[in-house]
């Protein structure tokens, strides 16, 4: 049996109402590394521990320190799901492979993060990268996918956050380069001498489950280019920045989602749903929405059924859970609104949100009770 910690946390107050979406933590005593620990985390729960505020922190800490003893959890520090890492900024849009994601020409002896400080890149005519202060301004290349010609080299010195949202603004983004092919593409344009032009790469802290988390509880020690996965101290809840190959103990979470590979219509789900588990899964976060899509995938039908419907009486569309739709990623044109009709997500695709008669029979992603 596994030697686990059951912390059952509840989002506080209002939200746990409204979003009906819980999570329960475990926290593993054996010690693996960063990515050893994402993988156990990924195949038994859902992922490693993203930390949304000081009140989940503590309460996970406290649940930590009971099951050790004053002298271990005095020296014991334990993974958390936040790691930094080189990205491209085009990375998330299923643009590219996840080899191609990590396609990074350093340069020799880069990147160096001189000074503690060089988050972004910069690509020079001989096709190398090299990592710079984000302030820094440079030249910049943007990419343009509606273009015949998709590089476009825009010599005006910016920062990198300005030369990302002008290519954003006027293209499609700051250049991703996701192979040999288009590094050497994109080096055939350059003719400057020395000169360093910005492209769409850089280094941030991101939780392992792409929440949009922006807790932290960072310690005071100082920062090194090696230090690139987050533990929490269980004596005082700071957080560290660690070498991600060390072995540690570490924390899991499972969310509530189960999807069910049964073709049934959108009132047989849901009839399902809080018969064996829960309901029929209400999305009202950008988390829920992350994890219904990854469940989504996996899904035999083309579309997979949601806790949303019309309701003729108020003439607006709400969730089982009772909030009214207001997430973003719902096209307007695809909402139906007449009676009868009831939301799902494709599953393939760019998994949007859509409309559809209740009677089709589809796959359905049900909210299950934990502990």
């Amino acid at each position: 049996m596994k030697q686990s910690v059951f912390a059952f946390l509840l989002l506080s107050g209002l939200c746990a109402l409204r979003y009906g979406h819980s999570q329960q933590y475990h926290f593993e005593k054996t010690p693996k590394n960063w990515t050893e620990a994402q993988s156990f985390c990924r195949e038994n729960y859902t992922d490693l521990l993203t930390i949304d505020n000081q009140t989940d922190a503590q309460g996970i800490l406290n649940q930590a320190q009971r099951t050790m003893n004053q002298t271990q959890s005095g020296d014991t520090d334990a993974w958390i799901g936040l790691q930094r890492r080189w990205r491209w900024s085009l990375a998330d849009r299923g643009l590219y492979s996840a080899k191609e994601k990590k396609f990074f020409n350093w340069a020799s002896g880069e990147p160096n993060n001189h000074n503690g400080n060089e988050s972004c890149a910069t690509m020079r005519k001989d096709g190398g990268f090299h990592d710079f202060s984000c302030d820094n301004p440079f030249y910049f290349i943007c990419y343009n996918e509606s273009s015949a010609d998709k590089y476009i080299l825009i010599r005006e010195n910016k920062t990198w956050e300005d030369a990302r949202c002008f290519c954003r603004k006027k293209h499609t983004d700051l250049v991703n380069i996701k192979n040999q092919n288009e590094n050497e593409a994109i080096k055939g344009k350059l003719n400057d001498n020395s000169q360093d032009w910005w492209i769409g790469l850089s280094k941030d802290w991101k939780w392992s489950d792409l929440s949009e988390s922006s807790y932290r509880n960072w310690s005071t020690e100082s920062d090194g280019n090696d230090l690139n996965c987050a533990a929490v101290l269980l004596s005082s809840g700071k957080w560290t920045k660690q070498k991600c190959d060390t072995e540690k103990p570490f924390f899991c979470y499972e969310d509530n989602l189960i999807l069910v590979q049964e073709n049934k219509t959108w009132d047989d789900a849901l009839e399902h749903c809080r018969r064996y588990h829960d309901d029929l899964v209400s999305v009202s976060t950008e988390t829920v929405e992350h994890w219904v899509k990854r469940r989504a995938r996996n899904a035999t039908t083309a579309h997979v059924w949601l806790g949303v419907r019309y309701s003729c009486a108020l003439q607006v569309w709400h969730w089982v859970s009772g909030d009214v739709l207001c997430h973003p990623s719902w096209a307007s044109e695809d909402r139906g609104r007449e009676c009868g009709r009831t939301g799902a997500i494709e599953s393939g695709g760019g998994q949007r949100q859509v409309s559809l008669p209740k009677t089709e029979r589809l796959n359905f992603i049900c909210s299950k009770r934990l502990g």
